[in-house]
């Protein structure tokens, strides 16, 4: 859809409101008017001027360079972003994080595992993982693209509950353009929705529920339909245990 290039209602300016401002804006005077007011010479500042900072051969006011470096201690105090670049030099996991700041590591094991999915969705390379909010998982796909999976756990105990809760939420933002959510063929107990080219899942099998999302250029129905299904046969993590490798290795 085109925007149309309009002003918004709350800032036009009525016709002799919008006269009056470019009255005030100045008209010059007519030259040849001998009672024309004549404009007052600019005063003169020099370097010595306490209120002006000579900076780089200019003469600036102060206010304007107290907040010109106002502002670069705080770009300076802001997070730093992640690199783009797969990073293991943690000890922990394969860190990847394209533009998140302060990138680290998943908070847990969810059931994820690299080498299933890579194989069910014919991703290339495996980039690495992040945590915001949800766990993602980062791949470079075969077309060069980047592809991303996401997972988290949500504070429903049944699959369906949670699919029902995503329904609602879905309607009342889409509404009847929205397809509810149906069963996973194959996989007992688990749901999917879509919308456009994003998918979600939402899976059983552990004290709550866990939430897959993807985007239809990642993975075939056929691929993640097999990846839905290891995610829903790993078992957790026992309490206090170390990951097993530094990339995303299910429990089975």
């Amino acid at each position: 859809m085109r925007a149309e290039n309009r002003t918004p209602s709350s800032l036009r300016i009525p016709r002799p409101a919008g006269l009056a401002v470019l009255l005030l804006l100045g008209c010059p005077a007519e030259a040849g008017n001998p009672y024309a007011t004549k404009p007052k010479p600019a005063p003169q500042v020099g370097a010595d001027d306490p209120r002006v900072v000579e900076k780089d051969g200019e003469l600036y006011p102060h206010k304007t360079i107290e907040r010109a470096e106002e502002r670069q201690r705080g770009a300076e105090d802001q997070p730093a972003l992640g690199s783009g670049h797969s990073d293991e030099t943690n000890g922990v996991c394969r860190l990847f994080s394209p533009e998140l700041p302060d990138p680290e590591c998943c908070k847990a094991e969810l059931g994820f595992d690299m080498k299933a999915t890579q194989d069910a969705c014919d991703l290339h390379v495996y980039l690495g993982e992040s945590h915001r909010i949800s766990c993602g998982y980062y791949f470079n796909g075969k077309d060069g693209e980047r592809k991303w999976f996401r997972l988290g756990k949500l504070p429903e105990t049944s699959a369906k509950a949670a699919a029902d809760h995503h329904d609602r939420k879905m309607r009342e933002a889409l509404g009847e353009t929205y397809a509810l959510s149906t069963p996973v063929p194959g996989v007992d107990g688990a749901y999917w929705s879509r919308h456009d080219q994003f998918r979600w899942a939402f899976l059983p099998g552990w004290d709550n529920v866990r939430q897959l999302s993807w985007q239809a250029s990642s993975c075939s129905d056929e691929g993640i339909t097999k990846v839905i299904a290891q995610i829903v046969a790993a078992k957790p993590a026992p309490p206090g245990s170390s990951r097993p490798a530094l990339v995303p290795q299910a429990r089975m």
